[in-house]
């Protein structure tokens, strides 16, 4: 499947849907690198690179994608890649994590110099422990196309298996340990914050809704640094076994947590219930993500 370390379960009093499914690529230097393979071919290289102020994450996508950009669940932007790559430029200043996300195809940024529509001008986590930042979804046709120049890179996974082929990737950026707690059913996390992060789909997370990762057993790629972790979700959703197009998806970011925040909460026994619909007006004894996380 990869040449990734599995999550080791051995001692592990809980489980987790990540326990089986994990796989741990650590380069303990201040540069990690991974690409995913499909039929032998290299279609998409990941880049974690760690600084000392902070975090730069590429993504490197063939030619020919549609890179697609929200804005309050609209479309903003949508261009055909060429020479292409996302970027995520990242600051840290203790657990807070700020940054820019933007997409350079063929030399040029398709958004730049138009505000308000800048892809994500903060991106922000006030606890980048606790809460990863969301980075791209990738989705793929079975002509993925292939990236060139990354023969050097070691690390990699496939997205064809025997019986599945894993269509969809959305990709986050956390502080190391983060996958682990997960896999691992920490209770460092809250547990209605893993459920949304672990069960919802990124991108209806943009559009003032919330809608269920419904999909084959997922593959679960950390890449890692010394200091933080790339954290890539590979799976085949229910709802698009074939996808049409190949698009790399990304969104306007700086209302994100606010408007999680603002989502409501039914707790039935020991689960959640979370609305799909993000709520501005609060209401008297009523519990919200903000109470939670």
């Amino acid at each position: 499947m990869n040449n990734g370390i599995k999550h080791n379960i051995h001692g592990q009093k809980y489980r987790s849907d990540f326990s089986l499914c994990t796989y741990y690529f650590d380069s303990h230097e201040s540069v990690a690198r991974i690409k995913a393979l499909h039929d032998g071919n290299p279609i998409l290289a990941f880049c974690l690179k760690e600084l000392d102020a902070g975090v730069d994450v590429f993504i490197t996508i063939p030619d020919g994608y549609e890179c697609m950009h929200f804005r309050k669940g609209k479309l903003t932007s949508s261009i055909k890649s060429k020479n292409a790559h996302l970027t995520y430029h990242g600051v840290a200043k203790r657990k807070k994590m700020t940054g820019e996300i933007h997409v350079s195809s063929d030399g040029s940024n398709p958004l730049k110099g138009s505000a308000p529509y800048t892809e994500a001008p903060n991106a922000s986590s006030s606890n980048i422990e606790l809460h990863p930042l969301p980075v791209c979804r990738i989705e793929l046709s079975e002509s993925t196309g292939k990236v060139t120049n990354h023969s050097n890179i070691k690390n990699y996974f496939e997205i064809q298996m025997p019986t599945c082929f894993f269509n969809t990737i959305e990709v986050h950026v956390a502080k190391k340990g983060y996958t682990k707690n997960l896999a691992s059913a920490s209770k460092c996390i809250s547990t209605a914050w893993a459920s949304f992060f672990v069960y919802t789909s990124m991108h209806t997370y943009f559009s003032g809704k919330a809608e269920r990762r419904a999909g084959f057993y997922p593959q679960v790629i950390c890449l890692q640094t010394d200091k933080f972790e790339l954290i890539i979700l590979a799976t085949r959703e229910y709802k698009n076994l074939s996808y049409e197009l190949n698009k790399l998806k990304y969104f306007h970011t700086k209302d994100y947590f606010r408007d999680l925040c603002n989502r409501r909460v039914i707790q039935h026994g020991n689960n959640y219930f979370i609305d799909q619909l993000t709520n501005t007006k609060r209401t008297v004894n009523q519990k919200y993500m903000s109470d939670l996380l």
